[in-house]
C-alpha cells in the first residue's frame, strides 16, 4: 500500500535545475555497444525511467533522458541517499574521529540499557536491531508537513527489537540515529561536513536534502541530484577514494561499506551488494532483485555493488569492469535489477 501512497500524497521537491558540467569527457561506444545501451533505455523508460548515464573508464559513454526529463533535472534518490552515509563514517574513520567496531553508547551516554552494545557498524548494516516505527520515521518525513519535529531524537528513544548484530531489519531509525550520533562527534551537522569532506572535493552538487522540522539531515532519504551528479560519487566509490587522479579519502577507506554482515551478506554500510543470502533474511524492501543466488544479478560480477531506492532510482557499480550506471525513474513493479543491467554489460 505505501508504494501508492508514495505516488498520491504531496512530497516534498527541490526543482531547481543543476547545470551539466564537463567533469568527464562525453564519447561515442561502438556501434553494437551503442544498440546495447539504447535497448537497455528503451526498457527503462517502458518501465518507468527517466535518465540513464553510463560511464566506462574515465568517460560518460552513454545518455538517455525521458521526454519530460532532462540532464539538469534533479530527482529524488530516496534510499539511495543510505549510502551517503557510509561516506561519512568512512572519512570520520580516516581522520580518527570514529572506529566503525566502537559503541555508539560511547557517544550517546544515554543508551545503558540493551542498547549500550549497538556498534557503529551495526547502526549502518541495520543490524542495530532498533525498533522501527516506519510511519513515523520515514513516511512524516517525506510529507510536506511533517508532525514529528526532531527524527533523531525519536530515534534514540527506540529501543532495541532483537539483540543487536542479530537480524537484519531495512528501514530509516538506524541512519537517523548515526546521524544523531555523528552531529555529536562533530559537534556540527553532518551532512554540511560531510560536503565540505568529500563531497565538495569531487564537484557533487545537489538541488536540496530533506531535513526535520529540527534541522537534522535525513540519511535515510533526503537527497536529491541529477544523473550526473551521483555519477560522481559512483567514480569514488568505484576508485576507492580516488577521483579522477586527486584523493579524495585514503586507500581502502571505503572498502568497509562493501563489507556484508552475518546476518544479511548482501547488504554492507548503506548499499546493495551481489552475494547470496539465506532464506531467513528479509529482503521484501527489494521486489527488484533475484529471487535466488547473487541478489543484483546472478550472473554478474562478484564485486558489483550498488546504492538503491524507491522507486527504482539505482546507482551500480562494477570495479572489475571499470563500469557505473546511473538510472533514474519513477517505479514500476515489473522493473528487475538484472533485466536493466544484462543489457547493458557484457560480463567476461
Amino acid at each position: 500500500m505505501w508504494f501508492l501512497l508514495f505516488a498520491c500524497a504531496k512530497k516534498v521537491s527541490f526543482d531547481d535545475p543543476i547545470p551539466v558540467d564537463d567533469w568527464l569527457p562525453r564519447t561515442a561506444p561502438d556501434a553494437a555497444t551503442l544498440a546495447r545501451y539504447d535497448d537497455a533505455a528503451a526498457w527503462s523508460e517502458e518501465h518507468d525511467g527517466k535518465a540513464l548515464l553510463v560511464i566506462v573508464g574515465d568517460a560518460i559513454v552513454y545518455e538517455h533522458y525521458a521526454v519530460d526529463f532532462s540532464a539538469e533535472t534533479p530527482h529524488h534518490l530516496f534510499s539511495g541517499t543510505k549510502t551517503f552515509a557510509c561516506a561519512l563514517a568512512a572519512a570520520a574513520n580516516a581522520d580518527g574521529l570514529l572506529l566503525m567496531d566502537e559503541r555508539a553508547s560511547d557517544t550517546i551516554p544515554e543508551w545503558t540499557d540493551d542498547r549500550s552494545t549497538i556498534e557503529v557498524q551495526q547502526l549502518l548494516h541495520f543490524t542495530s536491531g532498533l525498533h522501527e516505527p516506519w510511519w513515523k520515521m520515514t513516511w512524516d518525513g517525506l510529507k510536506a508537513n511533517p508532525r514529528v519535529d526532531d527524527k533523531y531524537a525519536l530515534a534514540l528513544e527506540q529501543p532495541v527489537d532483537t539483540a543487536p548484530g542479530t537480524t537484519f531489519e531495512y528501514g530509516s531509525t538506524h541512519l537517523m540515529a548515526f546521524g544523531a550520533l555523528m552531529g555529536r562527534k562533530l559537534d556540527r551537522d553532518p551532512q554540511v561536513w560531510l560536503a565540505e569532506r568529500v563531497l565538495d572535493p569531487i564537484g557533487l552538487r545537489f538541488s536540496g536534502w530533506i531535513r526535520d522540522p529540527a534541522g537534522n539531515p535525513a540519511w535515510p532519504y533526503g537527497a536529491y541530484a541529477t544523473a550526473n551528479e551521483w555519477a560522481k560519487f559512483g567514480v569514488l566509490l568505484r576508485d576507492d577514494g580516488d577521483f579522477l587522479g586527486a584523493r579524495v579519502l585514503p586507500a581502502g577507506a571505503l572498502s568497509a561499506c562493501r563489507v556484508g554482515s552475518d546476518a544479511n551478506p548482501a547488504y554492507g554500510l548503506g548499499m546493495w551488494l551481489n552475494a547470496e543470502v539465506g532464506p531467513d533474511v528479509d529482503m521484501s524492501a527489494f521486489h527488484t532483485t533475484e529471487a535466488a543466488g547473487p541478489k543484483i544479478w546472478n550472473d554478474g560480477p562478484a564485486d558489483l555493488f550498488m546504492a538503491a531506492g524507491a522507486q527504482d532510482q539505482r546507482l551500480y557499480v562494477m570495479p572489475s569492469l571499470d563500469t557505473i550506471v546511473v538510472r533514474l525513474g519513477d517505479g514500476d513493479r515489473d522493473f528487475k535489477d538484472a533485466e536493466m543491467l544484462r543489457r547493458i554489460v557484457e560480463v567476461p
